[in-house]
């Protein structure tokens, strides 16, 4: 098979590059014929004219409408899939492999086409789903949910907003979600896709080795990004019952509040943001990973990791939270956002987590995010797709 990843990388780099460059090597090596094109927001440069320039393209870049289409003469895909698209590449993409007559897959690793924060959340409402059935939804404007800022929001609001009323994003053959409830979510959503449009198809990690009990220490572990969303409040609140060793990895606005506490609580031990190897082996050692969120989550890679690892997870008990991790074999929940819920869970997991919830990590792992698995999910995806574009 055929197939054309098209790509923009943001000016930070993040898992949705990771899970791109990681689907166009593992279809590589499973003798696919791959091509893709890139593409890069640098000239998004914050100055006046580069952010009006920026403005005007990120609705339709025909620019990058005629990379796609001379990709596609020169390559001849027999699919196009897309993975981001904002904000250089623009939704003119779709259009340029429509004109040529490919079916396109679009991953949704986000709800950025119906929510401007991408997480049905803003920092006054975890989680908000205000935006989520308007057409032109202009809560988003109004908060600034997009950057905080008031003029970017109004103009990713355009980009989804105008091509809704385009039907160009029902255009595509198929939506790819990560969960069950993100599917349903953007199957309620302003989008108003069909819902054999949409699929779900979780992402993989590499098996990263499994570690069992002797390998563990004493201690709970949180990996992650130190911001209101991801429960760091709540996780802080507990900390300082002092019941339990918490290791705290990671970066973001609640760096101070989290230095602070491990300041004044020895139980506490900040080590920073830490390179993705050294994550994974202080994963291997700690007795389970802690995510704390009050947002709806996404798939997160640290819990699939866990799962790789072996490693035992303890989590909020939000929807999507709890789909993911399923049943107590693999971890415990507690109330989100109860600081009491989540000591009291602590406390009875220092009794329960066993070699057998370790090992119904690691088979979760192997029955659902490993990469052999998911690349035959991926392949069949295209086939039906194909197969139905045939027919249509």
């Amino acid at each position: 098979m055929r197939i054309l990843f098209v790509h923009n990388y943001y000016q930070q780099r993040g898992g949705e590059d990771g899970v791109f460059q990681q689907e166009v090597s593992s279809l590589r090596e499973n003798g696919h014929a791959v091509e893709t094109v890139e593409f890069t927001n640098e000239r998004f440069d914050g100055s006046l004219i580069g952010n009006l320039l920026g403005a005007v393209k990120s609705l339709y870049n025909s620019q990058s409408a005629r990379r796609v289409e001379q990709a596609i003469d020169t390559f001849q895909p027999d699919i196009v899939h897309i993975h981001n698209l904002f904000y250089e590449a623009s939704p003119s993409v779709i259009r340029a492999a429509k004109r040529r007559g490919i079916p396109v897959v679009m991953t949704l690793h986000n709800y950025r086409l119906v929510c401007n924060s991408g997480m049905l959340s803003r920092a006054e409402q975890v989680p908000c789903e205000r935006c989520l059935t308007k057409t032109i939804p202009l809560a988003g404007v109004r908060y600034g949910c997009f950057r905080d800022s008031r003029i970017q929001s109004t103009q990713l609001t355009a980009i989804t907003s105008l091509h809704k009323l385009t039907g160009l994003w029902r255009s595509v053959d198929r939506y790819i979600v990560l969960t069950e409830f993100a599917r349903k979510k953007i199957l309620e959503s302003s989008l108003n896709l069909r819902p054999e449009q949409v699929v779900v198809k979780p992402n993989a990690v590499p098996d990263l080795g499994y570690s069992g009990p002797e390998q563990r220490e004493d201690f709970f572990l949180y990996i992650g990004r130190l911001s209101f969303e991801k429960g760091i409040k709540v996780l802080l609140e507990a900390a300082k019952s002092q019941t339990f060793e918490l290791v705290i990895a990671g970066d973001g606005p609640f760096r101070e509040e989290v230095e602070q506490v491990a300041n004044q609580y020895t139980n506490v031990t900040y080590v920073g943001k830490l390179d993705r190897q050294a994550g994974i082996d202080m994963m291997k050692r700690a007795k389970a990973i802690l995510v704390p969120s009050i947002w709806y989550e996404g798939l997160p890679t640290t819990i699939l990791e866990a799962f790789s690892t072996g490693t035992p997870i303890i989590c909020s008990d939000q929807e999507n939270l709890e789909e993911i991790i399923g049943s107590d074999e693999t971890g415990l929940f507690f109330k989100t956002g109860n600081s009491t819920s989540l000591v009291n869970t602590i406390l009875l997991a220092i009794k329960m987590i066993d070699k057998y919830m370790h090992e119904s990590a690691r088979t979760k792992y192997k029955k659902k995010y490993n990469d052999e698995r998911l690349l035959k999910v991926i392949v069949n995806l295209y086939d039906k797709v194909l197969t139905d574009y045939c027919y249509h």
